[in-house]
């Protein structure tokens, strides 16, 4: 079971085409994470 998680790993890296996409994606992680959390304190301060 390992061994097929760990080769499915491989694969989805082989498939990043270059850097740049890796960068990309980094972004778009941290840019939704800020939106989350800024949901999240948004609730917080006007009790929703």
């Amino acid at each position: 079971m390992l061994n097929n998680f760990f080769k499915n790993i491989k694969s989805s890296v082989k498939q990043l085409p270059n850097i740049q996409s890796f960068i990309s994606a980094k972004s778009a992680l941290y840019f939704g994470l800020v939106a989350y959390w800024g949901l999240i304190l948004f609730g917080t301060f006007f009790n929703i």
